[in-house]
């Protein structure tokens, strides 16, 4: 249970020093894979990631958000018993989602590689997904289940050494057999990080059962959590997740092509995708560790507060989340004036200051935006961050469309567009969260 030396803030250090070495070890492992495989073997990676994006958002993130949330609720009050049946009936919930797309990938894995992500060289790539979303989905219902029980420091552990595997086998992959054939350096990218997935998905297994082992005392034969309210948090989870990674992973998808309408060349278009995505937006967002660990711990603690009717408790815990965001964008817009000198040095490649600033406004942003979404999904606020997902992507994707085909905006005109729908995101998810704060008790 809940208690005063498991404060918010220890478990947010905690895993925040776990989020800040995979962070570090993230960009040595993209300088690695800038140097091995280029700009543009990232850049067909990143095409072929935007399938497992889409298949992760429909399978898996949804149930994650219900998963901690709901196991938040029942364990303040009921104990493991119903975490149990939440993440048994998550996993039943998974797999029926998994089953159908995964047998569409794999049936029409060439059609996708060539007419959805227009480039060929991503089908190998395309084979190894469904087993990585199996992988990763099974993993993250476990650990968001530790999550809702405040066991950070077991989901944090569990974590670093998957990453620490997955940068490993990626690099000696590439090294021995892809450097130079960027249709296989993708695939062998894809294998390596499902490699690194059997390791956590059994790690967590195995802690999350001797976790309901060593709490067997707390077992209780009532009903202990409704099925219903779990899906009426994942549909529209789900929904969100879904939709924003659709129109996201079109945006991204049809950003080489619209540089090719602006005068790029295709392997320049790659090129560009594979820099900007491998490259200058993992150097801006070393902060994001601290946010992203904030958010993580964030959520379960403000549905407990909420199922408990503590609106003292949110009000506060919101303030300290939005100061702490703008701490560290502050430290982000302090590296923007070194970042096309950091890249320069680090993955030998260009980086204008335009673009740098573009780069760490919209990652000042994304501090924010993620921080308001997981209130909204602590407050039960699920249905409105679908609209405003929704909302916010396709005026992101328009944009994109239109600015990155204008040859005296290109890659810049990309950016704006992912800056300001993102920003329409955050206006109206903080809208709705001041507006439910001030009430006196949040609803049910």
């Amino acid at each position: 249970m809940r208690n005063k030396h498991n404060s918010l803030t220890r478990r947010w250090l905690m895993l925040s020093a776990s989020n800040m070495g995979l962070q570090l070890m993230g960009f040595a492992y993209r300088i690695a894979l800038g140097r091995l495989a280029g700009a543009e073997g990232m850049g067909v990676s990143a095409l072929a990631m935007q399938v497992y994006s889409v298949l992760y958002s429909v399978c898996v993130s949804g149930i994650s958000v219900a998963v901690t949330g709901m196991s938040a609720r029942v364990y303040v009050k009921r104990g493991v018993a119903g975490v149990d049946s939440v993440v048994r009936f998550a996993l039943c919930v998974l797999m029926s989602l998994l089953l159908p797309l995964a047998l569409g990938v794999l049936a029409l894995r060439e059609q996708i590689a060539a007419d959805v992500l227009c480039d060929m060289r991503t089908a190998d790539a395309l084979w190894l997904i469904p087993i990585c979303i199996l992988l990763t989905g099974v993993e993250n219902v476990m650990k968001s289940a530790l999550f809702g029980m405040n066991r950070v420091k077991i989901a944090s552990l569990s974590e670093f050494i998957e990453q620490t595997i997955r940068y490993s086998l990626v690099i000696l992959l590439l090294l021995s057999f892809g450097i130079g054939e960027h249709r296989l350096s993708a695939f062998l990218i894809m294998l390596g990080m499902t490699l690194s997935e059997i390791f956590s998905v059994s790690f967590l297994t195995v802690s999350y059962m001797k976790a309901l082992r060593t709490e067997k005392s707390r077992l209780c034969s009532q009903k202990v959590f409704s099925r219903m309210r779990f899906m009426a948090i994942a549909a529209p989870s789900v929904a969100t997740s879904a939709s924003a990674t659709l129109l996201s992973s079109a945006s991204t998808v049809v950003f080489p092509a619209r540089l090719k309408k602006a005068g790029f060349s295709a392997e320049s278009a790659v090129g560009m995708l594979g820099r900007i995505s491998g490259m200058a937006e993992p150097l801006m967002c070393l902060p994001a560790a601290f946010v992203g660990a904030l958010c993580a711990v964030l959520m379960p603690e403000i549905s407990a507060s909420h199922e408990n009717g503590d609106i003292r408790c949110i009000r506060n815990r919101v303030r300290k989340a939005f100061l702490t965001a703008g701490a560290f964008g502050l430290l982000t817009a302090a590296v923007i004036p070194f970042a096309p000198r950091l890249c320069e040095i680090l993955f030998s490649e260009t980086l204008t200051p335009k673009l740098a600033a573009l780069i760490g406004i919209k990652t000042i942003v994304g501090y924010f935006l993620a921080v308001t979404v997981s209130v909204m999904n602590g407050i039960y606020e699920h249905k409105r961050v679908l609209l405003n997902a929704v909302c916010g992507e396709a005026l992101q994707f328009l944009l994109i469309w239109a600015l990155t085909a204008m040859p005296a905006l290109n890659v810049y005109g990309y950016m704006l567009g992912m800056i300001i729908g993102d920003g329409l995101r955050l206006a109206m998810n903080a809208a709705i969260i001041m507006r439910r704060t001030l009430k006196k008790r949040p609803s049910v």
